[in-house]
């Protein structure tokens, strides 16, 4: 007999996206449908890298909530009005605001939804189970021994880091990925230490930044596989990636077509970098060139092969991309800005999200053995023929390689893509919600 409650839908992280979620539930009138587990004690957002200077890269008004309803109680502007900073930002003239200002809109949205999260639980684990009908359920269990049924299932969490294969039996307290990189610095504030920031994503380079604006590290060593921080492609054109109707676009494209337009529209998102920063990184590179300072040393052209302990340190063997030759590099701590991996069959992808292991075998899957996902961000799991209709788990901000660049965690689309999934949700469920007494 099932004992615990049944949430029709259970959202997996309480992110943007899955906030996002919350508020389009909110507008349609069904703000009880679901409930939320995160594993963080309370809502956070890019906590680890809340830098001095730091924006965001879009624009504010591509919110929570704006593209689909003007009107709502949870666009920024009624956050800055809220505060009574409208007209002290607008004064500012700024193209992006500053990412601890949106992290603060952000947390100031969900604290609406509190009711709605139990925070401080992190899912380990999906699988299927039986209601009291006959009919199948989604099981979620917590680190801490919770458990949670529902009849769908939002994954918010945010994608898995992606970590270089040498380093993938030495991450800690000294080599960690920049999702971990403010909590982790605080380990050495006192310690006089040298730095090798691995990767040329915006966010190397805005760590680099940090890292020589602290008086404890001895220099900073940038490895990267370019020839340097290249400038992000911000075209409008190139940018329509950020739309839903690229999204239609792009979706029924085979996957082969996929990978060939995702290389060719890489430098919008990936291994590229604001004008700003390249600009202010360019002037402390050339104060150190005119002082004979080695505090910052460039490393184009390489990839670490190997990486191992030393003495207090790591030691690196990088090498030459193209000469092929190796030399090694000393250092006291590696941060690996190294982006985030992808669901497909290329090198360093994943076949899924982690915690779909459970419901592997359920998993619809394309010619490569990756999850078949649905223009409405679903998952449909398999079933024999005849039985009710299929549960859904739907993939909330998880999809880049069968949605788009506009899926890669990017907040312009968080609106559009709550919207997809609360219409499918509704849509699905509708019997369901029914019987239940829920929907209308």
């Amino acid at each position: 007999m099932t004992t615990h409650e049944i949430h029709p839908v259970l959202g997996v992280g309480f992110g943007p996206a899955n906030l996002s979620l919350a508020v389009a539930l909110e507008e349609r009138g069904r703000a009880g449908l679901a409930h939320f587990i995160e594993r963080a004690p309370e809502f956070q957002w890019q906590q680890e890298q809340l830098l001095p200077g730091a924006d965001i890269q879009n624009n504010p008004f591509r919110d929570l909530a704006m593209q689909r309803n003007p009107d709502s109680p949870h666009t920024f502007v009624k956050y800055l009005a809220a505060r009574g900073d409208l007209t002290d930002y607008l004064h500012l003239n700024a193209k992006f605001p500053l990412r601890r200002e949106y992290s603060g809109y952000l947390a100031w949205v969900a604290e609406a939804f509190r009711d709605q999260v139990d925070y401080g639980r992190s899912a380990v684990s999906l699988s299927l189970v039986e209601g009291d009908d006959g009919s199948e359920l989604f099981r979620v269990d917590t680190d801490d021994g919770g458990r949670y049924l529902c009849r769908s299932v939002s994954v918010g969490t945010g994608r898995s880091p992606r970590i270089p294969y040498a380093f993938q039996k030495g991450l800690g307290e000294s080599v960690f990925h920049s999702t971990q990189y403010l909590s982790s610095m605080e380990r050495f504030k006192d310690k006089a230490i040298r730095v090798a920031v691995v990767g040329a994503s915006q966010s190397a380079i805005e760590i680099i930044l940090d890292l020589l604006g602290r008086p404890n590290v001895r220099q900073v060593t940038a490895v990267h596989r370019s020839i340097g921080f290249r400038l992000k492609d911000t075209s409008p054109y190139s940018r329509q990636v950020f739309l839903p109707q690229f999204v239609d676009y792009f979706h029924p494209l085979p996957s082969a077509k996929k990978r060939r337009l995702r290389d060719e529209l890489r430098s919008i998102n990936y291994a590229a970098c604001d004008q700003d920063v390249i600009d202010r990184l360019v002037g402390v590179q050339r104060e150190y060139d005119l002082t004979g300072s080695d505090r910052l040393v460039m490393q184009p052209f390489r990839e670490a092969v190997i990486s191992r302990p030393h003495g207090q340190g790591h030691r690196m063997v990088l090498r030459d991309i193209n000469h092929l030759t190796e030399e090694t590099l000393d250092t006291d701590v590696v941060i690996l800005a190294t982006g985030f991996r992808d669901f497909g069959g290329e090198p360093g992808d994943e076949p899924y999200h982690p915690l779909l292991e459970g419901i592997a075998h359920r998993l619809p899957l394309d010619e490569e053995g990756t999850p078949v996902v649905a223009r409405d961000y679903s998952i449909e799991l398999k079933t024999e023929a005849g039985t009710p209709r299929p549960l859904k788990v739907y993939l909330n901000g998880l999809c880049e390689a069968s949605h788009g660049m506009g899926d890669a965690g990017a907040l312009a689309m968080l609106s559009v893509r709550a919207t997809d999934i609360v219409d499918s949700i509704l849509s699905h469920d509708h019997e369901k919600l029914l019987a239940a007494g829920i929907a209308p």
